[in-house]
């Protein structure tokens, strides 16, 4: 008996430990990096004001801080939009978009070659992981679990930058929504037929299965607040075969620059109704970025739209 009271005791210890000791790995983690110069915007037309911010759908240490400029706009702002609503309902409705309505397995509806690629790269993450995983979803949404997987992995209890921002607007009682629809956001992916989501899905397994760590180097031009650099590297990472150029310009009109101009319309409308609120409007960076984007369309509006000096 006083060996097993001694030997609890032993494993407690030793938990305890373990628990410091992930504590102040954490810990370490979160102070490591920070966003030296956010992509952060304010909006003017005549009296009317509000903010713009991009953000970067990464579950990364770096980004569970929230630049104390930005923070500064969320304590003075009265709502706060975020691309699509994130509260738990969404997310779970969010689920059930992914999943095709056949009985197909997914080795049953892509290349073969492409099937293997899949199965060695989930080998190379984690022996343990299954591609049966993957057997009901959409191909597009294979293709979006496969590039955020090992981020996921990683830092499994991490957050994005936009539910960060989401959860402290909340914490400091503001109103949060979301400018689309998670059904109007999932909905733009089954617009694009089967073979053209394969074609994607090939282009994101070159990509996972080779050496270079795209990841890593969109967090640091993100990091560094470096739109050029940022620009530069998205186009980089696209189809690059000419036969292709047509489903390319496809991806970047359905999936940027019409939602581009209808948020856009949405900020306009919004501001016009309700002149005399503070607003934060917190995307994905690239929708603030480049031609017909966001800021391009709100200029034609009338609105000046200035990048905000890193303080």
């Amino acid at each position: 008996m006083p060996t097993q009271s001694k030997q609890l005791k032993h494993n407690n210890m030793k938990n305890l430990k373990i628990f410091i000791f992930l504590t102040l790995t954490s810990t370490l983690l979160l102070s490591q990096g920070h966003i030296d110069n956010p992509f952060l915007w304010k909006v003017t037309k005549n009296r009317q004001e509000f903010y713009l911010f991009g953000t970067m759908h990464l579950q990364v240490p770096e980004l569970q801080i929230l630049p104390k400029t930005l923070v500064k706009v969320i304590k003075i702002s009265d709502t706060v939009y975020t691309e699509i609503p994130m509260d738990i309902s969404t997310q779970r409705h969010a689920s059930s978009l992914v999943i095709r309505g056949d009985n197909q397995k997914l080795k049953d509806i892509i290349p073969t070659q492409l099937y293997k690629d899949i199965i060695w790269y989930l080998y190379k993450v984690n022996p343990k992981l299954s591609v049966s995983l993957f057997d009901k979803m959409k191909i597009w949404g294979v293709s979006s679990s496969l590039s955020s997987l090992k981020m996921q992995l990683k830092y499994p209890h991490l957050r994005a930058i936009d539910k960060v921002i989401y959860d402290y607007a909340k914490s400091k009682r503001k109103r949060v929504l979301g400018i689309e629809t998670i059904d109007e956001q999932l909905g733009i992916m089954d617009k694009f037929t089967q073979q053209e989501q394969i074609i994607a899905l090939e282009q994101a397994m070159i990509q996972l299965n080779g050496k270079r760590d795209y990841i890593n180097e969109l967090k640091g031009f993100y990091l560094n607040g470096d739109s050029k650099k940022l620009i530069s590297f998205i186009e980089s990472m696209m189809f690059q075969i000419p036969k292709h150029n047509r489903l390319e310009e496809k991806f970047m009109t359905l999936l940027l620059y019409q939602r581009n101009l209808i948020m856009a319309k949405r900020i306009d409308l919004i501001i016009k109704n309700s002149s005399k609120k503070n607003y934060l409007f917190a995307f994905g960076v690239m929708h603030f970025l480049g031609k017909k984007s966001v800021n391009e369309y709100l200029k034609s509006y009338g609105y000046s739209v200035v990048r905000v000096n890193h303080q």
